[in-house]
């Protein structure tokens, strides 16, 4: 007997869609649903969905982080760590 918490196959399936589209799979339904890892996330994205979500949000923001870059030739760069340390470039 199935458990009233078991997912439906058109929930799995309508999550195993939105999960391909969003991570480029190419495999269909059965194949991914075999492999262990992409098919535990196909059920956990069923029973939490919002998670799901949240997690592609997290993806997202960190993509949009600006990269370091180096300071203008102009200004002299701090080293914090030296500066803490005491040492001066009075030499």
């Amino acid at each position: 007997m199935a458990s009233p918490l078991d997912p439906t196959e058109q929930q799995l399936r309508d999550a195993c869609a939105r999960m391909a589209q969003r991570f480029g799979w190419t495999d269909g339904f059965d194949v991914v649903m075999q492999d262990a890892r992409r098919g535990r996330l196909v059920r956990l994205a069923v029973a939490h969905p919002s998670a799901a979500d949240l997690a592609t949000a997290h993806a997202s923001r960190s993509r949009a982080r600006p990269t370091f870059q180096p300071p203008p030739a102009g200004v002299p760069f701090l080293d914090r760590k030296r500066a803490a340390s005491g040492e001066r470039d009075d030499d």
